[in-house]
């Protein structure tokens, strides 16, 4: 063999021999050959004391708010009017007058005087020496719806008061009016005329 030949063999052999060997340690990036070691940290022990539960938290109650009033409508906006309709105008402000003060009213009239008695008869029921006396009969028989009165008077220089109920129209009225006097009281009276000595005063 051509010793030429020979040599071009040997070196195809020995580029695929190199490419062999090279190759990857050119693709990997890092010599295999090479061994690197890394220094790791022993894992942390667990603590085997059970972790205790916290407590609840109790909340205060929410404290009561007042009641909010409800809120004024705000008026709508104002549409304004359609094509062809009239425009209404507004409304023109009524001025409100002062209110006038009260009138005092007049005052109530006042109640007539209750007529005088009267009469041309009375019946007296009795002459008394205390007034006192005079007095109370009166005032019984009034209670009893008579109009019974006293009309102080002299006799022989000595004072007494007489009780008279009346007067009364007639004269027969007068006997009816003793008569029933004398069934309620007891006492017999008399009739006489009703003029100045037996008018009250």
């Amino acid at each position: 063999m051509d010793n030429g030949l020979k040599q071009r063999i040997i070196g195809a052999i020995v580029l695929v021999i190199a490419a062999v060997i090279f190759l990857p340690m050119l693709l990997s990036g890092q010599d295999e050959t090479v061994r690197v070691e890394v220094d790791a940290p022993e894992p942390p022990e667990m603590d085997p004391t059970p972790i205790a539960r916290a407590a609840p938290v109790e909340l205060a109650e929410p404290e009561q708010l007042p009641d909010i009033p409800p809120s004024v409508p705000t008026p709508g906006p104002i549409e304004p009017p359609q094509p062809g309709e009239p425009e209404t105008p507004p409304e023109p402000a009524v001025a409100v007058a002062p209110a006038a003060p009260p009138v005092a009213s007049p005052p109530p009239p006042a109640a007539p005087e209750p007529a005088a008695a009267q009469g041309n008869w009375v019946v007296q029921l009795g002459s008394f020496s205390s007034a006192s006396n005079a007095s109370a009969l009166s005032e019984k028989l009034r209670t009893q719806g008579y109009n019974a009165y006293t009309v102080p008077s002299q006799v022989n220089g000595n004072s007494i008061t007489r009780v008279f109920v009346g007067p009364v129209v007639d004269r027969d009225g007068a006997n009816r009016l003793r008569d029933e006097l004398a069934r309620r009281s007891g006492s017999k009276g008399m009739v006489v005329a009703y003029d100045a000595s037996t008018r009250a005063r």
